[in-house]
């Protein structure tokens, strides 16, 4: 027989221990057994706490937990099961920072769930296991101990100055985007105890300010600006590696995505980023793919810098350009070399005459660097506002397997005007 008990709103902490599988992969059944009866007594110790009840603890797949944080009686809103939630993922943090609790993520969601009896257990049921799953998944994939929604943000008290915005996110699985936020304070995140508590404050209010930029908010009228955010988030991580000696993974996810999306899709402000999907191919295998000048001057050497070995793909640094922009003047002395990710630039003469127009994926820019003058032989201009990947002078001399590309590129491109002219 099936007993249902009344719907209840909850927060749910789903909890998983880092490489599990590789810490007991060398382990009898009974060390396993004694390990994890250690490592979810830890758990309990640090949650089952007067200040954190009511709550429920069930261990799950051997080294997971759900844990569910109920309202207490006469609670009119959801600020303080929120809070309690995330007072429990504090400690947790902290036990995992002083080494007392094993590497844990945590993924935090208020939501509904519903109970029924099944035979002689109850079984609860609702939507918001799978989101609180998926956010402790995530806290791999952003560099954080914990992930919430933006209903825990939101109603939790006391956490306010160091809450971070972390992006808005669109899942495969999911039918609406997610705000997520985490905490970054003394002694987790990767930040020291001894950290500087008023410049970690100052990283948080410049981060936070660069996210707004980056998700965009509807309500306000303020679009997603990918320039401006990657100017900021730069600030943001030099911040951060200042505070602490290492970079900032979160950040580090955004300026990813947006060297591989450097312009929002059409529908990016409603959806935010989309996890979980094929990602782009790099830079390397859309100029192998899309660029005729670089097919030409292929070899299995230059395959294996552009494909295989891709670090060099940082050294070519977005801009973005407006229709009308002047990209190269003729006869200026070469400053870079520069890969058109979309949109599409005029080629001009002496005159001003239009020579050709180069469409996504073309490379410009390089048949100065092996004329014997060294100069500009055209002007370049945006004929519609545009993404562009520039290398500069300076980090092209790093890169003598990408300099000997070029110059197949420049050879081939002299070979094509001498032959045609008109093609420019």
């Amino acid at each position: 027989m099936l007993t249902q008990v009344p719907e209840r709103e909850v927060v749910i902490m789903m909890t998983d221990m880092v490489q599990y599988s590789r810490q007991s992969s060398g382990m009898s059944p009974e060390q396993i057994r004694d390990f994890l009866i250690s490592y979810h007594g830890r758990i309990n110790d640090l949650l089952q706490r007067e200040a954190g009840l009511p709550l429920e603890i069930e261990p799950s797949a051997g080294d997971g937990n759900l844990v569910i944080f109920d309202r207490r009686s006469g609670e009119e809103d959801c600020s303080g099961v929120c809070t309690r939630a995330l007072e429990g993922a504090m400690r947790m943090a902290e036990a995992v920072a002083d080494g007392t609790l094993a590497p844990t993520r945590m993924g935090i969601f208020l939501g509904r769930i519903i109970e029924a009896r099944l035979g002689s257990r109850m079984a609860k049921f609702g939507s918001s296991f799978a989101v609180a799953n998926r956010l402790e998944e995530l806290c791999g994939h952003f560099g954080t101990h914990l992930l919430m929604d933006r209903e825990v943000a939101r109603f939790q008290k006391g956490f306010e100055k160091n809450l971070v915005t972390i992006a808005k996110v669109s899942l495969t699985s999911f039918l609406h985007p997610m705000n997520i936020f985490t905490i970054y304070r003394p002694g987790i995140q990767n930040c020291p105890r001894e950290v500087d508590e008023a410049k970690l404050l100052e990283f948080i209010q410049v981060k936070n300010e660069a996210m707004e930029f980056f998700s965009g908010n509807l309500q306000l009228g303020v679009e997603p600006d990918f320039p401006r955010v990657r100017e900021e988030l730069l600030l943001a991580q030099k911040l951060f590696r200042e505070l602490t000696g290492r970079e900032d993974v979160a950040i580090e996810r955004i300026l990813e995505y947006i060297r591989e999306t450097p312009l929002p899709a059409s529908d990016f402000a409603q959806r935010g980023m989309r996890l979980m999907e094929k990602k782009r191919d790099s830079l390397g295998e859309r100029i192998f793919h899309l660029s005729k000048e670089l097919l030409r001057a292929m070899d299995s050497d230059f395959y294996q810098a552009l494909v295989v070995d891709t670090n060099w793909e940082r050294y070519f640094k977005l801009e973005w350009c407006k229709k009308g922009d002047i990209i190269i003047r003729i006869d200026s002395v070469p400053d870079g070399i520069y890969y058109l990710d979309s949109g599409s630039v005029e080629i001009l003469d002496g005159s001003g005459e239009l020579i050709s127009t180069l469409g996504a994926g073309a490379i410009f820019g390089e048949m100065a660097y092996f004329d014997r003058e060294k100069r500009r032989t055209a002007t370049v201009r945006a004929k519609t506002d545009m993404v562009l990947r520039k290398i500069s002078t300076d980090d092209l001399q790093k890169l003598p397997v990408i300099v000997r590309i070029f110059k197949r590129i420049a050879m081939a491109r002299r070979h094509d005007i001498t032959e045609n002219p008109e093609a420019g």
